[in-house]
């Protein structure tokens, strides 16, 4: 991306420096607002997509077993950070003495 600025901006320059000074200063002037413009506009657009947030998905997770008090876990454990969590078609999870999840659980 840098790239390609400076040789737009070089190409630019060359392009002006062919011209007048009066004709220079009235093509540069029609430049910069069409480009503050453009530049206000991504702006805009930036600000009203929504942020993307790390989203988790799981689906057809075989079982799960645990015994002497272990964690059974056939779905999703995640952190308070998490984005949106979706759980589809999750096995079985079977825990003796300790916990089974086969959903969603939330970590903090």
């Amino acid at each position: 991306m840098l790239v390609t600025t400076v040789l737009v901006l070089a190409i630019f320059a060359g392009a002006l420096s062919l011209l007048s000074w009066d004709r220079a200063n009235q093509v540069a002037g029609v430049v910069s607002a069409v480009v503050g413009v453009a530049a206000l506009g991504v702006g805009v657009c930036a600000l009203l997509v929504p942020s993307e947030s790390t989203s988790v998905q799981v689906s057809r997770t075989g079982s799960a077993t645990a015994t002497g008090g272990g964690d059974a876990n056939t779905g999703v454990v995640t952190s308070s950070s998490a984005g949106p969590v979706s759980v589809r078609d999750s096995g079985d999870a079977r825990a003796e003495g300790g916990s089974a999840n086969t959903g969603y659980r939330r970590q903090e």
